[in-house]
C-alpha cells in the first residue's frame, strides 16, 4: 500500500507549532490544525437509484440518512449529504469500510471513489473562527445560518472546498484538494493573525 504523507508535514509553521499573539489579547484565541489519518469516500448514485443507494449506505455505516448539506454521526465519523444522491463519508481509516467493500454492498446503485490521498483536512476552532473564514468564504457562517451539523461544498477564495461545522465553539473542518493545502493553510494563518492563533501539528 502507498504510504500516506501529510501535505503540510514539512511546513515550517507545522514543524515548529507556531504561536502568534496580538496586542489585543495576550493569548491566541484560534487553533489551526490538520486532521490526520482520515478516510474520505465519495458515494454517487444515479437519480433512479438514489433512494436504494441511501438505504444500503446507511445500513452499511449504521448511521441515519442526513438532510441535504448536513451530516449525521459525529465530528470524527460522519456521513455527509453534499448534493442529491451524493454523499461524503469521513472518518478514521480504521473505522470505516473500504471503498472496495462499499462498492460490493452498493452494487449497481452507486459508485464509490476513495479521495483520501487527494484531500487535506484542516480544522479551525475558536471564538474568531467564523470571522477568519469569512475573509475567504462567501457563506453566511453565523450559527443561525450555518449551524452545527452543516456540511456543504463551497469555495475558499478561488478554489473549491468542503466545509463542515462540527460544534458551536465554533469548530470548522475544511476539506481541500491536496495541491492547494499550503495555500489554504497560509491564508488561514494570515487571516487569523489579527486575533492570535496557535498551530497544533
Amino acid at each position: 500500500m502507498i504510504e500516506r504523507r501529510s501535505a503540510l508535514a514539512a511546513h515550517p509553521k507545522m514543524m515548529t507549532a507556531t504561536k502568534v499573539q496580538t496586542t489585543v489579547t495576550d493569548y491566541p484565541i484560534l487553533e489551526l490544525s490538520e486532521r490526520h489519518g482520515l478516510a474520505v469516500l465519495q458515494v454517487s448514485a444515479f437519480a433512479s437509484t438514489s433512494i436504494d443507494a441511501q438505504t444500503l449506505l446507511t445500513a452499511a455505516l449504521d448511521l441515519p440518512a442526513p438532510a441535504g448539506n448536513r451530516f449525521s454521526g459525529a465530528a470524527d465519523r460522519s456521513l455527509r449529504c453534499v448534493a442529491p444522491g451524493v454523499w461524503l463519508i469521513v472518518g478514521p481509516s480504521h473505522g470505516l469500510p473500504t471503498a472496495a467493500s462499499l462498492r460490493a454492498q452498493l452494487g449497481a446503485f452507486a459508485t464509490v471513489v476513495d479521495l483520501s490521498h487527494a484531500r487535506c483536512a484542516l480544522q479551525l476552532r475558536g471564538a474568531a473562527a467564523s470571522r477568519t473564514l469569512a475573509k475567504f468564504c462567501g457563506l453566511d457562517l453565523d450559527l443561525s445560518a450555518f449551524p452545527t451539523g452543516s456540511a456543504t461544498n463551497t469555495r475558499f477564495g478561488h478554489i473549491g472546498m468542503h466545509l463542515t461545522r462540527t460544534d458551536d465553539l465554533p469548530t470548522f473542518e475544511l476539506l481541500v484538494f491536496r495541491g492547494y493545502a499550503e495555500f489554504v493553510f497560509e491564508a488561514l494563518c494570515d487571516g487569523a493573525a489579527e486575533f492570535g492563533f496557535r498551530v497544533r501539528p
